[in-house]
């Protein structure tokens, strides 16, 4: 899954009308301090995960486009006082999906009216799925004809994309759902939140909980967790196997490619490990059910000192918890000051180990930007997002922008010949 485009009609005190496009790879998000960087990483979030429950409270408009391999996604979702409703649909382009769902009524004039639009363009067979959807329930149309209507019992704003279309692929021809389903799977359970400029990753780590039903050979998780992607089956094994009665202890070699033992490696101990709870477990006829919590860490020093996670530095921590970040988030990574509290070193470890992921980086150290290819004079143009301030009419604004290609094709031209690091070469052109 790719962040294609963004458009920012309201939000919060972003210039209206902002436009970005984004690259499939790294994404530089550059500015100085004030500019939004971090707001513009929230918003990536939220739009990636499709959760806006946070901004129920909130006026806000935004559209974005999600491409993967034989499908598209474009996505519109709003949270407007009611008399902005019929102003804004004159104004848009006229919808596909416009007369599906009456728009629901609030007794309230002064109530946020929630609203969402997806189309979603599948590829080979071609088809087109549109939903419509407001406080007061969806409705979805197959390649232009209407197909199912229901009223929801959830916040329009918190998840709809994925339950929506988790509900969809149940009533749709096998070559569609499974298609679905696949989506679903990528993207449905991994919701990338910011990686922060702190320890605020590292902190979450340590109150996660998750639990599983377990139904013969099936596993269904039970709720949102950040979890590695390899870690249910590993516990689940550890628990039938070895009938584990309060933790499981995994160990670096255990996981041989897994965040323990790349922590290990970069940071010289001679052995680490990773404990998880077992605080509940239940048995039933068909199944059972499995939680787990109260993550933890300790390790070993090469000469035998054993070091709690309590003991551990800044840098380490923020190490630890990056690193278990990339295994979580196979698709995405939005970081914060990656570099901060990090040697050069363990920033380009970092940075090489981010594969083909989509990844959204702001820095104020130029560290980072030692490490980020790029190709041609288009890449960077998609490839740099430039956040400053602009005044219009009186008010202040955040000013969200691409470079244009002229511009980008200079800072290329320089990056081609090495005038400069990258850091030296956006600061010299006006873009950092």
């Amino acid at each position: 899954m790719k962040l294609t485009k963004l458009k920012v009609h309201r939000y919060r005190n972003v210039a209206p009308g902002t436009e970005l496009v984004f690259s499939p790879s790294f994404n530089l998000v550059l500015g100085e301090n004030g500019t939004g960087r971090t707001l513009l990483l929230d918003l990536i979030s939220r739009a990636l995960s499709t959760d806006f429950s946070e901004l129920i409270h909130e006026e806000f408009s935004v559209e974005y486009a999600l491409a993967f391999p034989g499908m598209e996604l474009r996505i519109r979702v709003r949270n407007e006082p009611l008399s902005a409703y019929p102003r804004r649909l004159m104004e848009e382009e006229p919808s596909d999906a416009s007369a599906l769902l009456p728009l629901h009524i609030p007794k309230e004039e002064t109530r946020l009216e929630p609203f969402m639009e997806l189309v979603v363009q599948l590829d080979a067979p071609a088809s087109v799925l549109v939903m419509r959807a407001d406080a007061s329930g969806v409705a979805w149309e197959v390649d232009g004809q209407p197909a199912y209507a229901q009223s929801m019992g959830w916040s329009l704003l918190d998840r709809t994309v994925w339950i929506v279309l988790f509900m969809t692929a149940q009533r749709l021809e096998p070559e569609v759902k499974d298609r679905l389903k696949e989506l679903l799977r990528r993207t449905f359970l991994l919701a990338p939140a910011r990686f922060d400029e702190t320890l605020g990753m590292f902190e979450r780590i340590g109150k996660l909980q998750y639990g599983m039903a377990v139904r013969g050979d099936e596993v269904f998780p039970l709720g949102l967790m950040a979890l590695p992607t390899w870690l249910p089956g590993l516990l689940r094994e550890r628990v039938e196997r070895e009938a584990v009665a309060g933790a499981v202890d995994i160990r670096p070699e255990d996981v041989e490619r897994g965040f323990l033992a790349r922590f290990v490696t970069l940071t010289g101990f001679a052995t680490g490990r990773f404990r998880v709870e077992l605080l509940e477990k239940r048995s039933y006829q068909d199944g059972g059910r499995l939680e787990f919590g109260r993550f933890g860490f300790s390790f070993t020093g090469k000469d035998g000192t054993e070091l709690p996670q309590e003991r551990l530095g800044f840098g380490h921590k923020r190490l630890l918890s990056f690193l278990y970040y990339l295994d979580v988030n196979e698709d995405f990574v939005i970081a914060d000051e990656l570099a901060n509290g990090l040697h050069p070193r363990l920033v380009e470890a970092c940075l090489r180990g981010l594969g083909a992921r989509q990844v959204f980086l702001s820095s104020q150290n130029p560290l980072p930007f030692d490490h980020v290819p790029l190709g041609s004079a288009e890449e960077v143009r998609a490839s740099l997002v430039h956040c400053g301030t602009v005044l219009r009419e009186g008010r202040e604004w955040k000013a969200w922008s691409n470079p244009t290609l002229e511009a980008a094709a200079k800072l290329f031209g320089a990056y081609q010949r090495g005038d400069a690091p990258l850091g030296a070469l956006l600061r010299a052109h006006g873009l950092w």
